[in-house]
């Protein structure tokens, strides 16, 4: 049985169909992920630290198409894709950028269960120790159907907080994970020294509809890619347009 869309979904749709890029991914997914029931993407080994890999299923793309809440699948997909864009592009646009998997952190969407600290702040720890130099950590965080952007600069001693619905206080789980995270790192270090971070709580754009934070936050880690750390303590807009999302459906 076909689902029935939302009149904003149906929006969204109209506005794909405008787009050659985006008819034409909408064309291939639904030829070709209906076929089976879900589609393994290999990462690179070195975008996690280790090896990993996603399943897409035509939800995730549904959910693409119509602007309906992102999965961790799709999250770590355009986290690929990102990735590539730093390793294979020219050495002068990397600003020492390095991903967490978000499924090592977030709690689980299906339970709704937030992850032992402990265990979290592990996923946190490794990636600390094997990132090579990259200052510039971004922690992608589902609250449980809505998602944030935690970005820590090392050589700063900085975390920033970047939410599309709220500039206000730090969510509390992310805090204690990435706090404990900076406590065993240091440890594991050799460092007798107490790391404080210093927290800034980001204004950033705004979305405009329910189902959007996803979307803002992919956006939010595409800037900070391309521009470095820079872009979040410089003018920011109000929110984005249409086409500033699509731009992250296309790719």
């Amino acid at each position: 049985m076909q689902r029935r869309w939302t009149r904003a979904q149906m929006k969204t749709r109209i506005r794909i169909d405008k787009s050659s890029i985006l008819k034409m991914t909408a064309m291939m997914a639904n030829g070709q992920v209906t076929k089976v029931d879900s589609i393994k993407v290999q990462s690179e080994n070195d975008l996690f630290g280790y090896d990993s890999y996603t399943y897409l299923k035509w939800d995730d793309f549904e959910a693409v198409l119509t602007m309906d809440e992102l999965t961790g699948a799709i999250i770590v997909s355009y986290m690929m894709v990102l990735f590539n864009k730093i390793k294979y592009g020219p050495p002068e646009n990397d600003h020492g950028t390095c991903f967490v998997n978000p499924t090592v952190i977030s709690p689980s969407m299906r339970k709704g269960k937030s992850k032992n600290i402990d265990d979290a702040s592990r996923g946190v720890v490794d990636h600390l120790s094997t990132r090579k130099g990259n200052d510039i950590i971004l922690l992608p965080y589902n609250l449980g159907r809505h998602w944030v952007l935690g970005v820590l600069d090392m050589k700063l001693d900085t975390c920033y907080h970047l939410d599309s619905l709220t500039s206000g206080n730090f969510n509390m789980q992310l805090k204690k994970i990435v706090d404990s995270a900076m406590v065993v790192y240091a440890t594991q270090s050799g460092s007798n020294k107490r790391v404080k971070l210093n927290r800034v709580n980001v204004t950033c754009p705004v979305q405009t509809r329910s189902s959007e934070c996803g979307y803002y936050m992919l956006r939010f880690m595409k800037e900070i890619v391309e521009e470095g750390i820079e872009v979040l303590v410089g003018g920011s807009k109000v929110e984005y347009t249409d086409d500033d999302i699509d731009v992250i459906c296309q790719e």
